[in-house]
């Protein structure tokens, strides 16, 4: 082999994808896909009850923020975590405790454990379903 195609073949142009890069496509496809059209339901839902929702997206997730007033009542992370099998959404979830200033992280995924899911597998629904289970908790602390 000609050592000029095998020093191209490794410091030429990339024509393939890397896995992260697949990944991340597939990725940011779902968040269009399905995580903002259903945050985009929740926040105009939300708006009836005087609620303010502040949705962003960024390369690694998708947030909706409820402010009531100058409150923050939730913030609703959609992340991800790569396995060897799928690609794994879950959601990351900060609440304020009411009484008091500290604040309370924690994760849920869109599925029970037992069973593995991946991003075909979880809908607009799942996601609205999943926020409003949140949401509840957030407001009954």
């Amino acid at each position: 082999m000609d050592w000029r195609v095998e020093l191209n073949g490794l410091l030429g142009t990339r024509t393939r994808a890397t896995r992260a890069e697949q990944e991340e496509a597939l990725f940011q496809a779902f968040l269009a896909r399905v995580v903002l059209p259903a945050f985009t339901q929740v926040g105009e839902e939300l708006a009836k009850y005087g609620r303010e929702s502040i949705v962003r997206e960024t390369s690694a997730a998708a947030i909706i923020t409820v402010k009531n007033g100058d409150e923050e009542e939730i913030s609703f992370r959609i992340l991800r975590r790569s396995l060897p099998t799928a690609i794994v959404p879950y959601a990351e979830i900060r609440t304020r405790e009411r009484k008091g200033l500290r604040i309370m992280k924690s994760e849920t995924l869109f599925r029970d454990g037992t069973s593995p899911y991946g991003l075909d597998d979880v809908t607009t629904e799942d996601v609205i379903r999943v926020f409003l289970k949140c949401y509840r908790n957030a407001m009954d602390s």
